[in-house]
């Protein structure tokens, strides 16, 4: 899809469609994925899946991510949010439900707080208000980025009870994105600040979180819940920064419940 000049891609479920023509939405509430810093729609799959049996549900790559386009990121959460604004609009007169996770998350808070007449609901996934202690990450990343480092796979992401199959299949779908993008990513997530967006939240909200999540705790998920007015909160047990994907079925029906709350 082309947004004013800037070329996405994207999976969703539902009716194949042309290029350059969005989905046809046959149901009212639609789902808007969100990935998180250096990844992509890829690791939405098993919810694109899980969802596609009730509900539309898209999955956007970012610029510079996956398949989109590019060796550089957006920039800024802020910028990002601009893209899902013209990519929420390119898809047509719906209501979508947006869900972020991490970064996503951010960019879906952004989102949200400018524009609650445009959604329908908000879904924020292991995700923070502010992204504390990253240093270390960024300078990993920056070394990996200018080749002083291999690309690193590791397992602080994922719960202990995660098996090695469901870490693979985050691993390969991490090597689709430019680790630049990724250090671009970090830079930005640092950046922001999303606490004086809290208040001016006026959609119905869920905030998951994973109980073994050491990126961003399940401290951060019950701080949002407690700065968005009506927010329900739920921590995924076995699950870590990944939770999506660590216990997507959990996860899938999570998201149905919502939405049929919402009506």
């Amino acid at each position: 899809m082309d947004l004013d000049g800037v070329t996405v891609h994207y999976l969703h479920t539902g009716r194949t469609t042309l290029p350059d023509a969005p989905p046809a939405f046959e149901r009212r509430r639609p789902f808007v994925l969100l990935h998180a810093a250096g990844s992509n729609a890829g690791m939405w799959r098993r919810q694109l899946d899980g969802l596609g049996a009730t509900h539309d549900a898209v999955a956007l790559d970012q610029p510079g991510h996956g398949r989109s386009p590019g060796v550089e990121g957006p920039g800024s959460i802020e910028h990002m949010a601009e893209l899902v604004r013209r990519f929420r609009r390119a898809l047509g007169p719906c209501k979508p439900i947006l869900v972020g996770r991490s970064m996503g998350g951010a960019v879906a808070l952004v989102t949200a707080a400018r524009e609650p007449e445009a959604i329908a609901g908000l879904v924020l996934v292991c995700t923070a208000a502010r992204f504390d202690g990253l240093a270390g990450a960024i300078a990993i990343s920056r070394d990996v980025s200018r080749g002083r480092l291999p690309q690193q796979f590791t397992t602080e992401t994922f719960s202990p009870s995660t098996g090695l199959d469901l870490m693979k299949e985050a691993w390969m779908e991490q090597v689709k994105t430019d680790p630049r993008v990724r250090l671009g990513d970090l830079l930005a997530c640092q950046a922001f600040d999303g606490v004086p967006l809290l208040g001016r939240v006026r959609v119905p909200t869920l905030v998951v979180g994973g109980a073994d999540d050491q990126v961003t705790p399940p401290e951060r998920s019950r701080e949002l819940a407690a700065g968005i007015a009506g927010a329900r909160l739920e921590i995924l047990p076995q699950a870590g920064h990944q939770a999506p994907l660590e216990q997507h079925e959990r996860f899938a029906g999570l998201l149905v419940e919502f939405a049929e709350g919402i009506g």
